[in-house]
């Protein structure tokens, strides 16, 4: 049986429990996941790269990724980089379970913007993506609870303001972030 590798992107960025150095190959990995298994290498430069980069970047960042535990790979053929094998990112598991009309597991796994010090158009779109589609489905769900919980997590103004129309008190809603953080929370 093939042993799978956990790649948490949220909040962190770690293979199988261990932190990752080098943010862009997990980077690389990501957009492929999200690709469904397999992205084609101009889309990796114009997601993952603002100016040309070197032409060994690319090949670079796919070896730092292999070396980091994750079976990335690179088909000549079609000119594509590819998962070879089995391997769970945080955040195509969170955007499954949001799709599926399960916000509440979905905020179980969310511990943290998505590679949140990248800056490559592909990290700040999937950032924003994954914490808009959590916030929907939070708000979709129409629960007061829930609502606060993803408040603590997330900082999205459409929730802040949802919770503030049902009543909650502005101040708390705005300040409950810093004020965990303050005491060491997450949040």
């Amino acid at each position: 049986m093939m042993r799978t590798v956990e790649v948490s992107t949220l909040g962190r960025c770690a293979v199988d429990g261990t932190a990752v150095a080098n943010r862009r190959a997990v980077e690389l990995a990501a957009l492929v996941a999200l690709s469904n298994g397999c992205v084609h290498r101009d889309r990796v430069l114009v997601e993952l790269f603002e100016a040309d980069p070197a032409p060994s970047s690319l090949p670079t960042l796919a070896m730092r990724a292999r070396r980091a535990g994750i079976p990335l790979g690179y088909d000549r053929r079609r000119a594509c980089y590819t998962l070879d094998g089995a391997v769970r990112f945080d955040v195509v598991e969170l955007l499954r379970l949001v799709r599926a009309g399960d916000p509440e597991r979905a905020l179980d796994l969310y511990a943290g913007p998505f590679l949140s010090t990248s800056q490559s158009p592909f990290a700040a779109d999937t950032r924003a993506g994954v914490e808009g589609a959590l916030v929907r489905a939070v708000l979709a769900r129409g629960d007061v609870a829930l609502m606060t919980r993803a408040d603590r997590l997330v900082k999205h103004p459409e929730l802040s303001e949802e919770l503030v129309r049902r009543g909650a008190d502005p101040a708390t809603v705005s300040l409950s972030r810093s004020w965990l953080s303050g005491l060491g929370f997450p949040g």
